[in-house]
């Protein structure tokens, strides 16, 4: 197993936190100079240091720096690994990944059955380039740990296969697995342009379906709702291994991407049953024409910054649940996360949710064509003896 834990503090708290009480086995170390014959030595001072002078432990518009991360790499209990096994795994896999950072690993065995398992700390500065760590893939992490452990004998972690009918589908019709298994998948280089404030066209896409996905009730509609926001919709290749949509700016139509690479809500094996079924239905009537006028505005205009804000508040609503404006004042109260205070008064401005929760819909069974209420009776059976009535006339017969 591999778990993935992000720092933002100085790392002499998760050196503290490993080397206590004499409970680290051993300790490996790449690119820090470590005194040799010391069992227990500040490696975080080193991190702390390199950082402060490459200014990166600095927060980065109004958000605290990412200072280090923290992998726990665990074996499985079954295979009984040797500590020196264990360090021969995890130095091999933060080479092959982080060979240009100050890493420091960290063997214990203080879990409940005494299994060595190995604390990997990689600072967050390149010694290279001086530029900060990005995250790298977790699915290459992890798969590159399997591989790794496969080659020494180890048992690697792999999904179940499919057995019975679910195995026949997949040799009748094997398909490709999507890139990524998130439902919002915000890839690096839009993440690192939205962070300094530019423009990303793929933000901008991603803005512009997750509105026209809130709204619509049918494929068409959807298709319709982005052909007014200035965005083309279109089947991807037939030869391609997973059907789905590839959107483009129609001003721009050099710029498009899949569905599935902006995460699986945004694909088309995700959206196209939805909208067959009427669509995601979270918000009234009101809202949805309110989410509608401002969104096809904003594109007349080219008001990029209010279709961020609708986009956000439409992506708060359909996370939170809200169905009023109580609910998210809730949450806000509770614990803000995504739903801010400028967001929230977005949704109110706009009038996105009203302001009392709307009372529920009552579902009444659909008669079926030709049926009679329960207890009644047709004209022409009026007068005919009943099945009680029958049963009545037997009792009272054996009573006799």
């Amino acid at each position: 197993m591999l778990k993935t834990i992000a720092g933002h503090t100085s790392a002499h708290g998760i050196c503290r936190y490993l080397t206590r009480k004499n409970r680290a086995l051993a300790s490996d170390y790449i690119n820090i100079d470590a005194p040799e014959g010391v069992r227990e030595f500040d490696w975080a001072q080193a991190m702390d240091a390199t950082r402060r002078s490459f200014g990166n432990d600095l927060p980065w518009r109004g958000k605290r720096a990412r200072t280090y991360k923290h992998y726990v790499v665990s074996p499985d209990p079954k295979d009984g690994i040797a500590l020196e096994a264990l360090r021969d795994l995890a130095t091999s896999w933060a080479q092959e990944h982080f060979s240009e950072y100050e890493v420091a690993i960290v063997y214990h065995d203080d879990n409940e059955h005494g299994i060595p398992h190995a604390h990997v700390v990689v600072n967050n500065t390149n010694i290279e380039t001086g530029r900060r760590l990005q995250d790298p893939d977790p699915k290459a992490l992890a798969a590159s740990l399997q591989e790794l452990a496969e080659a020494q004998g180890l048992t690697a972690l792999r999904p179940p296969q499919a057995t019975g009918v679910a195995a026949r589908a997949q040799r009748r019709s094997p398909k490709r697995a999507p890139e990524t298994f998130r439902s919002e998948y915000v890839r690096r280089a839009e993440q690192e342009l939205t962070e300094r404030g530019e423009y990303s066209w793929t933000a901008d896409i991603r803005a512009r379906v997750r509105i026209a996905r809130t709204v619509s009730r049918s494929e068409a509609e959807f298709r319709s709702i982005l052909g007014t926001m200035g965005v083309t919709v279109a089947d991807n290749s037939p030869k391609a291994e997973r059907r789905d949509w590839i959107y483009a700016l129609a001003s721009h139509p050099s710029r498009r991407i899949s569905g599935e690479r902006m995460g699986l809500a945004y694909g088309r094996e995700r959206l196209e049953p939805l909208l067959r079924s009427g669509g995601a239905r979270k918000l009234e009537d009101a809202g949805e024409r309110a989410i509608a006028a401002i969104a096809k505005r904003a594109v007349s205009v080219g008001d990029l910054a209010e279709l961020r804000s609708l986009s956000g508040a439409v992506a708060l609503i359909e996370a939170s649940r809200a169905r009023c404006l109580g609910d998210l004042d809730a949450l806000l109260e509770k614990d803000g996360g995504r739903a801010t205070p400028q967001l929230v008064g977005y949704v109110k401005e706009k009038g996105l949710l009203p302001k009392e929760r709307p009372a529920p819909v009552p579902r009444k069974p659909a008669a079926k064509s030709g049926a009679r209420p329960v207890g009644s009776r047709r004209q022409d059976d009026v007068g005919r003896p009943t099945r009680q009535d029958v049963q009545d006339k037997r009792r009272e017969g054996s009573e006799r």
